[in-house]
């Protein structure tokens, strides 16, 4: 108890000296950051005069380009919207306050339990009616980010959509949007700059989640099939014309009850016979020995990449022959490197950059195929779309390096992910990965990462590799990655390393040659780290 209230108060005095709105903080007391990103801050905070829990969202005026509105929300009363509070500002920052709403995200939800046909239905239900609230405020609110990291279901299944950091009022007279804003994947093409975002934006991102719900991924999968009236309306959803899709989300709702009212309901003299009748082929089945072929027909897999199906033949041990989804069920490894497909990580790692040439691979959408995959590894290849990351819900180990990658959510979306490696990804943040709070090692070596704020918090994280890196310091690194062990050094181009003596963990820094001197003077006052001379 000593110690919470320690850390507490810690909290306190750091906030006492920051630029926020002093009203805000002689309202609230800030109890935990819950994120931290360029230029904005969510916190979990307490009223001071009540004890009620509230969430903060804080930003930076002079970095965050768009400030938000949720004051909105203060017009609407609906069981799917957060309660807003209140809005603190001064000349520095921006304080919006909503209601903290209990629960867990409907991300978590889906990857830990498989939901049933009805409870998708439920969920995407209320979220239409949600819609319907805010598409009917005057004027309409278009909330532009809808994914399942936004939606938080409570204890009694109620299903609440948060985050409104990207909302906007549906101007009549707009033709488009100046600023592209949303998440790759879910968001409609006129979010690219096509036309203006309206109703239509939202629904087109609720078709998408819906589909992630059904089959674990955001693109279509022709390998899963699923249910063809919820299909006809994801299709109808996600049109790439706007005049193509539902005109309202009410539309949508009411062709998800005729999906949940189509569907059979049997008395219990049916459910009897039927269930008589199952046991009657199953004993048939048994006796012709067909009984796997008589219950679940084989399915044809066909596979987007085919240096992706080469993998997975190399972990079967199945160069030839079809392949079954029961088949892709035991893959829990795949390893690629350029052009071949490795049976083993040993066998990866001997490869050499400069003996392969760029592989064919943009996409890993065969990946949602594998459902208990918990180490992928895919190296040397170009451009490749990893949305489909999303609904691996066992991944452990990911190595994507010297690809390029534009958006880190999918990767982000796995919570279980203790080691990740983007080294030479195109990437200049990598914040995205906090949700990740597992992570215990991390390459982003070769990217265009300038400062430790764009590297993000990691309290779990033990060894980070900074390989040619031109950080100008590390200063402030103890307090965003404390149990930090291992940094690796090689090629970077750091100004200033003095930032590494404040780590209390640091034991191992590796090097080249070449640096050695100047490593070990910045770490004078701290003998007992190791400094190890890797060859170039």
């Amino acid at each position: 108890m000593k110690e919470l209230k320690r850390i507490v108060e810690d909290i306190q005095s750091v906030f006492a000296e920051s630029s926020y709105p002093q009203e805000f903080l002689d309202t609230y007391d800030q109890m935990e950051c819950l994120s931290s990103h360029s230029g904005r801050e969510t916190f979990l905070v307490q009223r001071k005069d009540t004890g009620q829990p509230a969430v903060a969202k804080c930003y930076d005026r002079a970095v965050f380009p768009y400030q938000p509105d949720y004051s909105f929300l203060a017009d609407l009363d609906h069981p799917g919207l957060p309660k807003f509070y209140g809005e603190y500002h001064n000349e520095r920052m921006l304080c919006m306050v909503r209601e903290y709403i209990e629960g867990e995200p409907l991300s978590d939800r889906a990857r830990e339990t498989a939901m049933s046909l009805d409870e998708i239905l439920s969920v995407t239900e209320q979220l239409c009616d949600i819609l319907e609230t805010l598409h009917g405020h005057n004027p309409p609110i278009i909330h532009r980010d809808i994914k399942p990291e936004n939606v938080i279901l409570r204890a009694d299944g109620t299903a609440v959509l948060i985050d409104f950091d990207i909302s906007r009022s549906f101007k009549e007279r707009g033709q488009t949007d100046t600023v592209f804003f949303g998440t790759k994947g879910y968001a409609a093409p006129e979010q690219y700059g096509f036309g203006q975002t309206d109703s239509r934006t939202d629904i087109f991102a609720l078709g998408v989640l819906l589909r992630w719900l059904m089959t674990g991924s955001i693109r279509e999968n022709r390998n899963i099939a699923i249910n063809q009236d919820v299909q006809r309306v994801i299709d109808r959803c996600t049109a790439f014309a706007p005049d193509e899709r539902y005109a309202d989300a009410g539309e949508v709702r009411r062709a998800l009850r005729a999906v949940r009212e189509k569907r059979p309901r049997l008395s219990w003299r049916a459910l009897l016979a039927l269930a008589l009748t199952a046991l009657t082929c199953l004993g048939a089945g048994f006796a012709v020995g067909r009984y796997t072929d008589l219950l679940q027909p084989k399915q044809t897999i066909v596979f987007a990449e085919p240096l992706i199906e080469q993998a997975v033949r190399v972990q079967l041990g199945r160069e030839t022959g079809e392949l079954t989804m029961e088949d892709l069920e035991q893959v829990s490894r795949l390893f690629i490197f350029g052009n071949e497909a490795y049976a083993s990580y040993e066998q990866l790692a001997a490869q050499r950059v400069d003996k392969h040439a760029e592989g064919p691979i943009r996409t890993l959408d065969d990946l949602a195929m594998m459902p208990n995959l918990q180490e992928v590894r895919v190296i040397r290849q170009g451009h490749v779309d990893v949305s489909s990351l999303a609904g691996l819900r066992h991944l452990e180990t990911l190595e994507l390096k010297h690809i390029r990658i534009s958006d880190l959510q999918p990767i982000a979306a796995n919570s279980r992910l203790q080691r990740v490696g983007l080294f030479d990804a195109g990437l200049s943040d990598v914040t995205a990965l906090e949700s990740c709070l597992w992570l215990t090692e991390l390459d982003i070596g070769l990217n265009d990462i300038m400062s430790v704020d764009a590297i993000g918090t990691h309290p779990q994280l033990h060894v980070l590799n900074l390989m040619w890196l031109k950080l100008p310091d590390v200063k402030g690194i103890e307090q965003r990655m404390p149990k930090l062990e291992d940094v690796w050094l090689q090629h970077s181009a750091i100004l200033d390393l003095s930032g590494l003596t404040a780590l209390p963990k640091l034991r191992k820094v590796y090097v080249l040659g070449e640096q050695e001197e100047e490593v070990r003077a910045a770490l004078a006052s701290r003998p007992e780290v190791e400094v190890i001379v890797i060859e170039n």
